[in-house]
């Protein structure tokens, strides 16, 4: 006390710590290589909020369930093939063409991703692929659309 004075026994920062995590959560969760991040305040929390003190959050990790998906390539001349990319329940196009992005470090941040689904999804993919129109028996999975999963039964519609 007698070196910094009566600021060490202070409760609080002289800064807001949840503006500071609000305003940069992007950079966190890219960063970090979260899918989300929640922010609470200690007060939120109940019983566990207590741990809670000016500089030293607690963080707390959760796992949701999610459905491996394995999603092809079927660009001619290229490089990458197949990647195993977990889908959420309520992914969008955005989220999983960004976790797609994190799993395979040859794509880049500006590189064009779209998602395509077969059109017949029991004939499609066990039909030969034609190397002329890579689209063909594929329709595009739109950017409004939201996937649904069942992890017990391991789909996603």
């Amino acid at each position: 006390v007698s070196t910094n004075g009566l600021s060490v026994l202070d409760t609080s920062l002289p800064w807001d710590e949840m503006k500071v995590l609000s305003d940069n959560i992007s950079y966190l969760v890219s960063t970090l290589g979260l899918e989300g991040l929640d922010l609470a305040l200690a007060t939120d929390l109940g019983d566990k909020g207590e741990e809670c003190r000016p500089g030293a959050p607690m963080v707390l990790f959760r796992s949701d369930p999610s459905v491996d998906v394995v999603m092809t390539n079927n660009q001619p001349h290229t490089g990458l093939f197949s990647v195993t990319c977990p889908v959420l329940q309520g992914d969008t196009v955005s989220n999983i063409a960004r976790r797609i992005r994190r799993l395979e470090r040859n794509l880049k941040e500006g590189t064009s991703v779209k998602l395509y689904r077969w059109t017949d999804q029991i004939l499609g993919p066990r039909t030969m692929p034609d190397l002329k129109s890579p689209l063909a028996e594929l329709t595009e999975v739109t950017t409004d659309q939201s996937f649904s999963i069942n992890p017990a039964e391991k789909t996603v519609k």
